[in-house]
């Protein structure tokens, strides 16, 4: 194993030994990104891995990609708790796909953790998987799901480390309260993240899977489906954006202040929550000029 970028002492000395000195890796990853070559015996699946599918084809793909092309992107291990080897953090896909073309050995960047805890593991695979968008629509909500149950993060938490929006994060766990069966064909890629929004406008669980049946069997399209469950969908709810803050005590007290001081009638409208105008009467040419000498003083 060498590794990349000039950072010293290769570590295929290392292993070369019999006995690995998983002290000496250590020392040489306190370098920011190490990328080295590990060895594919030496590395443990991640048990916490978020993908559950490894679709044959598509590792066939893959792999005949990573002949032509190369492996683009490295896997991501950690130096396992007893410091036997490599705990992998992401990139099963990849070793997988490796191994059919009868690799030894993988890039891999090195991260530094001593925290062993199946919390972290977890964390950490997860994280590393949702970020490089590897993950199918009900495989991301899968993910969020546990790591709010499992990690006790909160769905605001979840989206800063994952770089999301909360109400993507969201929008994601909503996947979870589609039947059993809607979620195996969303993660089999049978139906789209679309039809399955869709399909949550209907609140009847047979109804859902009656629809769902029709989605495959005739090959309808969103639009369709969207058509049929718009009896269904829920009216938005409209903000009473230009309503007059007449009941707010604090507003009307501001209209009073203005009005003395201009002289003149003064109304304060909101628009938004947070925004809004302040309208000023006048009734005459000279009445502007009164106004404008007051703005002026």
């Amino acid at each position: 194993m060498e590794i990349k970028g000039g950072l010293g002492k290769g570590l295929s000395a290392l292993f070369d030994q019999k006995n690995v000195d998983m002290n000496a890796i250590s020392k040489i990853a306190e370098q920011d990104k190490v990328l080295f070559e590990v060895e594919i015996d030496k590395i443990k699946v991640n048990p916490f891995q978020p993908r559950e599918d490894f679709n044959e084809d598509k590792l066939k793909e893959l792999a005949d990609s990573i002949k032509t092309k190369g492996l683009l992107q490295p896997v991501t291990v950690k130096i396992s708790a007893d410091k036997t080897g490599f705990d992998l953090i992401s990139g099963e896909r990849r070793v997988r796909a490796v191994k059919k073309l009868g690799y030894k050995t993988i890039p891999a960047y090195l991260y530094k953790t001593e925290d062993n805890s199946k919390e972290n593991m977890l964390e950490l695979a997860l994280i590393e998987n949702i970020q490089r968008d590897d993950l199918n629509p009900m495989e991301l909500s899968d993910s969020f799901q546990r790591l709010l149950d499992e990690c006790d993060l909160t769905q605001e938490e979840i989206a800063e480390k994952v770089s999301k929006q909360r109400s993507t994060v969201a929008n994601y766990l909503r996947l979870q309260k589609l039947p059993i069966d809607i979620k195996i064909s969303l993660r089999k890629g049978e139906i789209s993240e679309a039809h399955a929004r869709t399909l949550l406008r209907v609140d009847d669980i047979d109804e859902q899977i009656i629809l769902w049946k029709k989605i495959i069997s005739d090959s309808m399209s969103v639009r369709q489906l969207e058509n049929i469950t718009k009896p269904h969908a829920k009216p938005k709810k409209k903000k009473d954006s230009s309503k007059l803050r007449e009941n707010d005590s604090y507003y009307k007290s501001v209209e009073e202040k203005l009005r003395l001081f201009f002289g003149t009638q003064v109304k304060v409208k909101s628009k938004t929550k947070f925004t809004g105008e302040i309208i000023i009467e006048y009734y005459s040419d000279d009445d502007i000029e009164r106004i404008l000498e007051k703005t002026e003083k």
